[in-house]
This record gives structure tokens, sequence and C-alpha cells, in this order.
């Protein structure tokens, strides 16, 4: 449920070990939870796994099949410290049987802010898998020159990826002479951010905000890139970085917890606080490109060491013995 992609991922993996999985899609409203119920009461499942906490685990609140819960970044960051919505979350934490984050550091903010929670949670990182590079050609599907340097900025429309931040970078290296583009890519999942978002893009030379890409077409998008950025407010664990670095693609991405987990500044990747440090930190990848291919290199052998498929699946078989 939720996260498509990664739950795709879990059950892919689960069920080359022969286990028998189900998913099942949630997006909050009373006829999904009934859908939910119907369909845990015909698989009978022996445990269900719901990622994401509001999105997804509040449709469990009196389930009596055993159930274990994911914790997105907006849940542990946003949702949980939310009037509306905090009280829901906690609740939902501290009644799951276990409580699976991406980091220790996620782990360290569960027991912080749902105390109750502390003693089920289990560290699962997430994997980093390699995306077929096949897909159709990026640069020459929109007119790029194979010289100019291409930034690439994946990820859903909506203030917490906060991409705004990246844009006054462009014209500022533009006007230094460097050859740059940019292309924003993501399914709009805040309007009035969109429209917003849209309306600094026409105004900016060397920008272009694209809809999300097909998955098969990620691949070959990441491989276009001179450069992979995340620009997010926080994050779990971005996917777009680990797909970014299992292709071997130098990232730039946010200093906040979640990015710190997975990119160690100025070893296997680089690290931002404000525009300005974003600005200058491409223009240093855009004039030693030997520098970004070492980058690059360097990403993908550390991801392939520390977020295999087989840890992933281990972690995931582990918590729900535990539960």
């Amino acid at each position: 449920m939720g996260g498509f992609t990664t739950v795709a991922r879990y059950r892919d993996g689960l069920q080359q070990l022969g286990h028998v999985c189900e998913l099942h899609g949630a997006d909050g409203d009373g006829g999904q939870q009934q859908a939910l119920i119907d369909a845990i009461g015909r698989f009978q499942p022996d445990i269900v796994h719901a990622h994401d906490v509001r999105r997804c685990g509040v449709q469990l609140l009196g389930s009596r099949t055993p159930w274990v819960i994911s914790v997105s970044g907006e849940d542990l960051h946003q949702d949980v410290i939310d009037s509306e919505h905090g009280p829901i979350v906690c609740e939902v934490m501290r009644r799951a049987r276990r409580v699976l984050v991406p980091s220790e550091h996620a782990a360290e903010l569960v027991a912080a802010r749902v105390p109750g929670a502390a003693s089920k949670v289990d560290v699962v990182a997430r994997a980093a898998t390699s995306l077929p590079t096949d897909g159709t050609d990026l640069r020459r599907s929109l007119g790029i020159q194979r010289q100019r340097f291409l930034v690439f900025l994946p990820g859903g429309i909506r203030p917490v990826k906060a991409q705004h931040r990246a844009i006054s970078a462009i014209p500022k290296l533009r006007a230094a002479g460097a050859d740059i583009e940019m292309i924003i890519a993501g399914a709009v999942q805040d309007e009035d951010y969109a429209r917003k978002l849209q309306a600094e893009v026409d105004d900016t030379t060397g920008v272009r905000l694209m809809p999300s890409l097909a998955r098969e077409r990620m691949g070959a998008a990441y491989a276009d890139a001179d450069v992979v950025l995340n620009t997010s407010v926080f994050e779990g664990a971005a996917p777009t970085i680990l797909e970014a670095g299992m292709l071997g693609r130098p990232v730039i991405a946010s200093d906040v917890p979640g990015n710190r987990a997975l990119i160690r500044h100025k070893e296997t990747g680089l690290l931002f606080g404000d525009e300005e440090s974003l600005a200058k930190q491409i223009l240093a990848l855009y004039r030693n490109r030997t520098a970004a291919g070492t980058l690059g290199v360097r990403v993908r052998e550390d991801f392939m060491r520390r977020f295999s498929a087989d840890r992933e699946v281990a972690g995931l078989l582990s918590a729900y013995a535990a539960a």
C-alpha cells in the first residue's frame, strides 16, 4: 500500500524467496478502507505491511490481523507534529506491531516523538536498484545538445520537494558562461505549488518543467544527466538519489538527515545548505567533469555495498518475525 515502486520491490523480493504477497492500494477514503478489510478477509495474510502511516496505516486501526507500518519522511517530519493529523499518526505507530524506518536517524525521531513506539522500531534500509537505460533518450527527444551540461531534478511536485530552490541557480550559472540546462520532472501533487513553480519556470531561461516520466524512461533520463539534484526540505530515503547513484550519476542533495544517511559530502556526492551553495556546487562539477565522474563511481560502489536488495528483504523478514 502506498509508494508503489517501493512496495512492488518488497513484493518481488519476498516472492523470490517463496512468500505469497498481494498489494492493495489506498487513498484514505471509506471505500478503500472497506476494500482493504475485504481483501484481508479474503487473502487471510499472516501479516499486513502498510507503507506510510497517514495514507495507509490509519486504515488498519482495529484490524485483528498482525500489522506493521513503514514510516515516511512526511510522517516523521510533518504529519506527526501537525495539529490535525499528529494524534492519529502517533496512535498508528503506537498500535503497530513493528515500526519500520529507513535510517538510524529516523529511529531516533520515532523514539523522541512517539515514545510508545520506541521499543518496536526496526531500521530497514531501502534497496538501491539499477534501472534499465534503454528508454527514450531525453536529450534527443527535447533537442538538448550533447555538450550542454544537463541538470536533472526528478520528484513529485509539492512544497516538501522544494524544486523552486534550484531555479535561481540556472540564470546565475548561465550568466557566468556555463552552457547549462535544468529539467524538473514529476507528477503534480500540489496544484497551488505547481502553478507557482510553472510561473517561475516560464520566467527563467534554461529551465524546463515536465510531467512525471514513465518508469521505463527514468533510467535513460538519469543516464543523460550530468548531475542529479534533490532539493527536499526533508527526506526519508529518496528513491531518486538511490536510483541515480546506482547508475553512477553524481548527486547534489539538500543537507537534511535523510539525505546525509545516503550521501557522504565530498566523498560520494555533494550536500548543500542554501541556494548559493547549490549554485557553487553545480558550477564546480560543470568545470571539473573528472571530479563529477569520480563521485558517480564512488556513489555507485557505496550503494551497491550498503543498499542491497538481499539486505532489504532480510530486514523485512526480521521485522515480520518480531511482529
